[in-house]
């Protein structure tokens, strides 16, 4: 069977813009499909659990293999994104991954040297060192990623509350003041001392650390507040709350008490604190700048997504939070917006879409070129076998209904499309052309379908009057020589139709 390479340029450069609009828009749906699945957890809340756009809560973890956490005290989220719970009344520090899934533990009443009892603080240094802080024995234990002891150190006249790090300094927050110190134990800095005033503390229960502006925020629990202190000179950028009025009870509600008791304290990449309000069973959202209110989150519960008595917190790199429910005996997750979660594309999924849709739109809706055959074209490429290579680009041939009549029953592709000439258009033929008054039969009701159509089209004939009659009409027309030299003749100059 002979071959042969039929080039219809418009069809093939519309297949290929179609199949490139396709691929953008596959693209797109893809990022957004990113986007959807690693933005903040859009989850509809299970029954009884609180419902909060800027805090999402996500799971539980209530322990590993039948064995339950008692009354945890903190849950710092570490640079490897796993979790570390300070399990107090069992005296270990549990570790989870995200998910919930346990990864080992760290037994305090195992170690000789380096035993701990009752731990209410750890935190995770980048080479994955662990710092196990045990209020009761006034120590900070040290072991190494893979739970191995390595040092510990000591505070025989403070009572440490929290330990953090960030780079290489370990921060603690005592009873009487933030010491500063490296990682290995030495004392490099003391921030504030005791006391009621601004900038001073009394047993701050958590603090962190702004790394781009060196701010440090704690939660100076029991001056009810939360402050924010220049780490340089001790001085206090903003304070949130005031202690208690001397000489009130605990009980004092007047209206500047904002806090039931701030425990612990976390920050995202947004600028927002994260308050624990442990007596208040709730969580308080602080903006950075000047301490503004955002928001409060959280209510008094047992189910899923409710606090008893919450105690620390911690936030990972994801918008991930981990709470220390600590009288639920459990750690709870929840997500927060974070910034750049998705490609910026998703951001402006809809307004591209839109253009590139109304151009697919578009695409599909205008008029392919439209091909006329008269009786002696259709002849020469059944003879010539390039039915097939004509059928590609071609799909639909329009032809008389006489020249239907012949080959209806001849092919199946291209698809023949009968056509009935309008007699009207012969004399406006006639008028443009003496050549088409020569033409008879067959031949002149195809000038008269192709004439009539509108839109782009092409007339595919062997016989040179009728193509002559047509360049005079300015129709762009080819012989299959023709197709298969030049390729698509719809855009081919005038003059290369006529041979010259």
């Amino acid at each position: 069977m002979a071959t042969g390479n039929v080039v219809f340029r418009d069809s093939r450069v519309k297949k290929y813009l179609l199949a490139l609009l396709l691929l953008l828009l596959v693209l797109l749906l893809l990022l957004f499909s990113y986007y959807l699945l690693t933005r903040p957890a859009q989850l509809a809340g299970e029954e009884g659990v609180p419902d909060n756009e800027n805090f999402r809560f996500l799971h539980s973890i209530y322990g590993f293999e039948g064995d339950l956490l008692n009354r945890p005290s903190d849950a710092t989220i570490g640079p490897d994104g796993r979790i570390y719970v300070a399990d107090t009344m069992k005296h270990r520090v549990v570790i989870f991954e995200m998910d919930g899934r346990y990864v080992g533990n760290i037994n305090g009443l195992t170690g000789e040297n380096y035993g701990f009892v009752y731990p209410v603080s750890v935190a995770v240094a980048e080479d994955g060192r662990i710092f196990v802080l045990s209020k009761q024995e006034r120590a900070i234990i040290v072991f190494d990623q893979n739970f191995e002891p390595l040092d510990i150190v000591v505070f025989p006249d403070l009572i440490p509350t929290d330990v953090s790090v960030y780079g290489d300094r370990l921060y603690v927050a005592t009873d009487k003041a933030i010491m500063v110190g490296t990682l290995e134990g030495a004392p490099v800095q003391q921030i504030g001392m005791f006391g009621k005033a601004e900038g001073r503390f009394d047993l701050p229960g958590g603090l962190v650390i702004d790394q781009e502006s060196g701010i440090m925020y704690v939660a100076d629990s029991l001056n009810y507040r939360v402050q924010a202190i220049d780490p340089e000179t001790g001085a206090p950028e903003w304070v949130y709350g005031e202690p208690i009025p001397p000489g009130e009870a605990i009980k004092f509600r007047g209206p500047s008490r904002v806090f039931g008791l701030p425990a612990s304290i976390a920050l995202d990449e947004m600028g927002k604190l994260y308050v624990v309000d442990g007596t208040n069973s709730e969580i308080v959202i602080l903006d950075t700048r000047e301490g503004r209110y955002v928001d409060t989150v959280g209510e008094v519960g047992h189910e899923d997504g409710r606090f008893y008595y919450p105690d620390g917190i911690s936030y990972g790199a994801g918008g991930y939070i981990a709470v220390a429910d600590k009288f639920n005996d459990r750690v709870m997750v929840f997500r927060v917006p974070t910034p750049d979660v998705a490609p910026v594309a998703t951001r402006w999924l809809p307004l591209l879409l839109l253009p590139l849709l109304a151009l697919l739109l578009w695409l599909l809706a205008k008029r392919r070129t439209r091909y006329v055959a008269t009786p002696d074209f259709i002849t020469t490429v059944i003879e010539r076998e390039f039915l097939d290579d004509v059928a590609d680009y071609a799909k639909k041939l329009h032809v008389t209904p006489a020249t239907y009549a012949l080959f209806q029953d001849a092919f199946e592709k291209p698809e023949l499309v009968e056509t009935e000439p309008d007699e009207g258009k012969l004399d406006e033929i006639h008028e443009k052309t003496d050549l088409a008054a020569a033409l008879e039969g067959a031949l002149a009701d195809t000038l008269t379908v192709v004439y009539q159509l509108k839109g782009k089209k092409v007339l595919l004939a062997e016989v040179e009057p009728i193509r002559q009659a047509a360049d005079e009409l300015e129709i762009a027309n080819a012989s299959l020589e023709d197709l298969l030299e030049q390729g698509d003749v719809a855009e081919r100059p005038m003059a290369e139709s006529e041979g010259e």
